[in-house]
């Protein structure tokens, strides 16, 4: 069992599958067998049993598979329970000390669009996380971390920045950024926040959801997947 250190949370994990502690590996912080261990802030098992179940539900998952989205879904709820963070599905990158956070339904291009944000600023940009980080509220602001979980290219970065914007990504022939409220795109927000979130943690999730979005800008992003889209994209969050 080792110590992986995710969202400046001590984590606990024990996989079971090799695969899945390699994915963990970069996160380690120190093995059950060192001293002076940190503080474990959330403790991750998942049985022979509920790996078996979530197989059964389908779409064809591996039990390695199952192993691994069993843990993301545990410590995603272990945020929302006890430290005021939820789960994003989006890819986010940093850019000279600020997170901007693109989010859309899967094929629609936001790791392409931050692809130009890369080619376009270069060394200044940093990926966060390409698919699923986490945004926890530290210190009455709101950021945005890496996980051990990028999606099918892998990219991210065990790191942190406060959140400058956030944005809803969209596929249209002319760039546009408009400023829009949550109510505006509601149903984008929930399939990107809801990870076998129960009905008990759903009160919790929207006072962190309302919270996060009173103070942070939200656009409804169109873009023609051209690198004019990352001016558009940057101009509309910082005022130029």
């Amino acid at each position: 069992m080792a110590i992986y250190r995710i969202a400046d949370l001590n984590v606990v994990i024990n996989p079971k599958f090799e695969i899945n502690r390699k994915r963990l590996e970069p996160y380690a912080v120190l093995s059950e067998k060192s001293e002076g261990l940190p503080k474990v802030d959330i403790s991750i098992s998942i049985s022979d049993d509920e790996i078996i179940r979530r197989c059964k539900l389908g779409d064809n998952i591996t039990e390695q598979g199952a192993e691994d989205v069993l843990i993301l879904s545990k410590f995603c709820n272990a945020v929302l329970d006890s430290f005021d963070g939820f789960f994003f599905h989006s890819s986010c990158l940093e850019l000279d000390g600020e997170a901007y956070i693109f989010s859309a339904v899967s094929g629609t291009g936001k790791s392409t669009h931050t692809a130009l944000w890369r080619k376009h600023f270069g060394s200044r940009v940093t990926m966060i996380n390409d698919d699923k980080p986490i945004i926890r509220k530290c210190d009455g602001k709101f950021y945005a971390y890496g996980t051990p979980w990028m999606g099918k290219a892998d990219i991210g970065t065990n790191t942190k920045a406060p959140i400058k914007a956030v944005y809803m990504l969209q596929r249209a022939e002319k760039n546009s950024a408009v400023r829009v409220s949550p109510s505006q795109v509601i149903k984008q927000l929930f399939e990107a926040t809801v990870i076998d979130v129960e009905r008990s943690r759903m009160e919790k999730l929207l006072e962190l959801l309302n919270e996060f979005l009173s103070t942070t800008p939200l656009f409804l992003l169109g873009c023609n997947m051209d690198e004019s889209a990352v001016l558009t994209a940057f101009n509309a969050a910082n005022g130029t």
